[in-house]
């Protein structure tokens, strides 16, 4: 089934393809082996990488209730604060709705498939595997690490910091 844009993914194929050719050498293993995907696995990494970014705590809502995406979105801008270029200040605070999907969520759903397509072996997959089961924290002799669960799926780092102006924060007061 092809991906739908606004429907199952924030981005075509073709645009991610684009966006990590312009992003990673071409020697590169993980763009190596994202090349090699058949079209179809590479629309199933960009469904998968979707719906992670959509299950993430994110803050604001919905610009349209029937939209089926969880961006664009409406936020709370306070006048001295500024989430990101996407995002106008109001000269008195207030909500500000996106006029479309911001370029660096875009952007982070073609790292995170192309995190996704690397399978299990990298680190912060088994990390995110392990906070899938539950897991707090471990230690491994001297060695422990304490797992958090916020952005527990987002297994790319790239991914993680792009988003971070949208799942992080607290609430207004």
């Amino acid at each position: 089934m092809a991906l739908i844009v606004g429907t199952d993914t924030y981005i075509s194929r073709t645009d991610c393809d684009t966006y990590l050719t312009n992003q990673y050498v071409s020697a590169d293993a993980k763009l190596t082996a994202w090349n090699s995907l058949s079209d179809g696995d590479c629309d199933v990494y960009l469904r998968q990488a979707a719906a992670i970014i959509d299950a993430q705590p994110l803050q604001g809502f919905k610009s349209l209730t029937t939209q089926t995406m969880e961006f664009p979105r409406i936020l709370y801008t306070d006048a001295n604060y500024l989430l990101n270029s996407n995002v106008r200040v109001l000269d008195d605070g207030g909500f500000y709705t996106q006029p479309s999907v911001p370029v660096t969520v875009k952007n982070a759903q073609c790292e995170l498939a192309l995190e996704l397509a690397q399978g299990t072996s990298s680190q912060a997959s088994q990390r995110a595997e392990l906070q899938r089961q539950g897991v707090r924290s471990y230690s491994i002799g001297k060695l422990s690490e304490t797992l958090t669960g916020a952005s527990a799926d987002i297994v790319s780092y790239k991914a993680r910091q792009m988003l971070l102006p949208f799942t992080g924060g607290g609430f207004r007061i």
